[in-house]
């Protein structure tokens, strides 16, 4: 439904190449340009800006290739409802791994008998703010940080970000300074729980590589596992690890400057 301009301009803004764009809209490559050209003179507003052969969409470029994408999106879920004979679609949901065990089925659950519903998603915040952008899911359950200008949310509930490790390692800590000679066990770059984390120590002027190894695992529930095996400490939402603490596989650490009640959000 989008003049065809504007799906030019969508397609140029993530290869950033007149060539690859013409590619893949299987047009010539002055075809890409004069498209582009044309919006430019109708709108009257610069939207790329090409360099020595290297292509930049300006300020305005990249917010009407936002823009643009989402009513294709949205146009495309139209028709999509339309030739259904207006029966209601599976909405697809996204989620963080960190709350796929333990929020995910109670809110699937709760739902169930209002809508279709699919989680088709499990991924680190990242991954389903992307899936998000892109409209491959229709919200997601995260409890990383979002840009708020660019998605809306509802907040579901807090949840206590706490420390914890192995009840037989030996640690004596009233900080979170006083763990830095143990080893810690952290998600992968893009998890909500890290960045949680990092942006916190960044205002102790703290950062992750103070602790003596620093180990990356995408899985929390493997953390949880090797917690419970072996010595060092993680920094991990209190509801995945409520069970582990109540059985004594694992133990909570008390710190005085580590107080984190991280909202989670259904953001769309």
């Amino acid at each position: 439904m989008l003049d065809k301009r504007f799906q030019t301009l969508i397609v140029l803004s993530k290869n950033l190449s007149y060539t690859k764009t013409a590619n893949e809209l299987f047009i010539t490559q002055p075809a890409v340009y004069q498209q582009i050209n044309s919006l430019e003179n109708d709108l009257n507003m610069q939207l790329v800006i090409t360099n020595k052969r290297q292509i930049v969409l300006t300020d305005a470029g990249r917010a009407l290739a936002r823009y643009a994408q989402q009513v294709q999106i949205e146009s495309d879920k139209l028709i999509t409802h339309l030739q259904n004979n207006h029966q209601d679609l599976n909405l697809k949901l996204g989620c963080t791994l960190s709350l796929s065990s333990t929020l995910l089925p109670s809110f699937i659950s709760s739902l169930a008998h209002r809508s279709q519903l699919t989680a088709s998603e499990i991924g680190n915040t990242t991954h389903i703010l992307k899936n998000i952008r892109d409209g491959k899911v229709d919200f997601g359950l995260i409890e990383g940080n979002f840009n708020k200008e660019e998605f809306d949310s509802i907040e579901i509930k807090k949840e206590d970000f706490i420390c914890v490790t192995n009840p037989e390692t030996k640690v004596s800590a009233k900080n979170v300074a006083d763990l830095f000679t143990q080893n810690l066990y952290v998600r992968e770059p893009g998890s909500g729980s890290r960045e949680i984390l990092e942006n916190w120590l960044s205002t102790q002027n703290y950062q992750l590589n103070d602790f003596q190894q620093v180990m990356e695992i995408a899985s929390p529930t493997v953390i949880v596992q090797l917690l419970q095996q072996t010595n060092g400490v993680s920094f991990i939402y209190e509801s995945l690890v409520t069970d582990a603490i109540s059985q004594g596989k694992l133990k909570k650490l008390a710190l005085q400057d580590f107080i984190i009640s991280h909202p989670i959000n259904l953001v769309f």
